[in-house]
């Protein structure tokens, strides 16, 4: 019997979350009134400035080799707040729920089928993501998403963080045939799942494959010259290439190339009949 593990990355596979249109424009509105107060910045720029505190934080924390830290939303707004004086105080937590609903949230094409179909056929599902917990349950909750992954392995638990083995690892459980990881970012879901002993299935929108590969089947996309520079391209905008300084775009190696989800199913199933 052919026993088969899939791991997937939630945001830009499975679901957008509310972060980038409801929690963060609430968060940095409310800590850039200090700003437009104290130095007259307009509030949209006050914003702006705010946003960039906390991506500079999310950065120093990965650079420092503060990975879980680098995830903890609630300490790291805690943080710019501080920085600026904002007597404002925040419950990411709390944002995210207020926030998961249909203007905010929404599971990717196809997902609730492909999660179904892989289900009835028997295939162990997991998450493993880089978003706390407590972020990431509400909107799989509200998508319909969650009673598909008995297994969801995040950082505050697990104690690291993708790309490194060991997030990976704790969703490891019993012997397999077959295991495989489902993501859109190069380094964290490629290289990562790579180095962790996965086969990493990369997830490309259509529009950023060169039209030549569009046709070809996933397990054929990988071995065409065409595919380099969108691995390159794809390295350089990923989002920390700096915190992993020893990895370069050469060393990332999708073992598939799927550009909705609806092509894993046939990256299952030629996977299933190569090691029959």
């Amino acid at each position: 019997m052919i026993c088969l593990l899939i791991t997937f990355d939630l945001d830009g596979v499975l679901q957008q979350n509310p972060f980038g249109k409801g929690v963060f424009p609430e968060v940095c509105s409310k800590i850039g009134e200090t700003l437009v107060e104290n130095e007259g910045l307009e509030p949209k720029h006050a914003a702006k400035k705010v946003m960039g505190m906390i991506r500079d934080e999310a950065r120093r924390r990965l650079s420092a080799g503060d990975y879980v830290e680098a995830y903890d939303w609630d300490d790291i707004v805690r943080v710019a707040g501080e920085a600026v004086g904002s007597p404002a105080r925040f419950d990411i937590e709390q944002l995210v729920i207020k926030y998961c609903t249909p203007d905010y949230i929404s599971a990717y094409p196809y997902a609730a089928e492909v999660l179904g179909k892989l289900s009835g056929l028997g295939v162990q599902l997991a998450v493993v993501t880089n978003g706390f917990l407590k972020y990431q349950d509400p909107v799989m909750e509200g998508l319909g998403l969650r009673h598909f992954f008995p297994d969801f392995i995040t950082p505050e638990v697990v104690g690291t963080v993708k790309p490194f083995p060991g997030i990976y690892q704790a969703a490891i459980k019993g012997e397999h045939s077959l295991r495989l990881h489902v993501g859109d970012t190069i380094i964290h879901d490629v290289w990562g799942a790579q180095m962790a002993g996965l086969d990493p299935v990369w997830m490309v929108k259509e529009q950023d494959l060169p039209q030549s590969l569009l046709a070809l089947a996933p397990w054929e996309r990988p071995g065409r010259p065409e595919i380099k520079p969108v691995i390159a391209k794809a390295f350089n905008s990923d989002l920390h290439p700096e915190a992993y300084p020893k990895v370069t775009a050469e060393d990332c190696h999708p073992m598939y190339i799927i550009k909705d989800l609806r092509e894993l199913l046939a990256v299952v199933e030629y996977a299933r009949q190569a090691v029959a």
